[in-house]
């Protein structure tokens, strides 16, 4: 039964390598086996997932996660495929581990709930997910692990947002070119709101709200006086930096 599945796990998150010529059932089995048996190794740390080895529906996929979190602590940040776009989630991290070694950043190890209001001079950098009604206003760039429902600014003080509310008579401060070289990464882009200095953003349709989203990294970036999102890539990030 155990070389039906295999777990793979390393810094960024956990493989999920399946026999394609096994059924569901003996899948599942030995998932749950597997699982319960390295329970205490898990432990309750943040993890992204990849399903190899066998194709899986999306039905199938969140069966699977739904054992998962049945059988141990383990916080799904996302899904990803372990093809072209999972190494653009690899280089993904391995640039906000860059930023956080600066120890230059505000780093939020949860999810941000419950209308959360997060405002930093550093750049922003959320494990977990920006659920709908939730706030985060960063002078510098945001990274989010997880997807963006929220409101999110960058190259922005409080002051300067929508959130700043400043009064008629007071004056706001020009916001300086380099605000507009910030940028802001989800794994699922499906903001409220989201502006990079004063250029804004809204999202043509109403934001879909999904726990456990499979996941291409997209990156928002200020261009040609307006706010462009695309899937991440390296190639895309060093044009954006430059």
């Amino acid at each position: 039964m155990n070389h039906l599945i295999k777990l793979k796990s390393s810094n960024n998150g956990l493989r999920i390598i399946m026999d394609a010529e096994c059924g569901m059932e003996e899948l599942e089995e030995a998932l749950r086996q597997k699982l319960i048996d390295g329970r205490k190794f898990f432990g309750n740390a943040k993890m992204a997932l990849s399903f190899e080895g066998k194709d899986l529906t999306e039905e199938e996929q969140d069966h699977f996660c739904d054992i998962i979190t049945e059988c141990t602590d383990i916080n799904i940040i996302c899904l990803v495929d372990h093809s072209k776009e999972a190494d653009s989630f690899q280089h993904c991290i391995r640039v906000v581990a860059e930023e956080y070694k600066k120890n230059d950043v505000c780093l939020i190890r949860n999810s941000v709930i419950n209308q959360e209001f997060i405002d930093s001079e550093k750049d922003v950098i959320v494990i977990g997910d920006v659920h709908p009604g939730c706030t985060i206003i960063s002078e510098k760039s945001i990274f989010i692990f997880g997807g963006l429902y929220g409101e999110a600014y960058a190259g922005l003080k409080f002051s300067e947002s929508p959130k700043g509310q400043p009064q008629p008579e007071e004056k706001k401060e020009e916001i300086p070119n380099e605000a507009f070289k910030q940028v802001i990464l989800a794994m699922e882009m499906a903001p409220e709101e989201l502006r990079i200095g004063r250029l804004c953003y809204q999202p043509a349709k109403k934001p879909r709200w999904g726990i456990k989203p499979k996941l291409l990294p997209q990156i928002a970036y200020a261009s040609n006086d307006k706010i462009n999102i695309e899937p991440y890539t390296k190639e895309l990030l060093k044009r954006i930096t430059e």
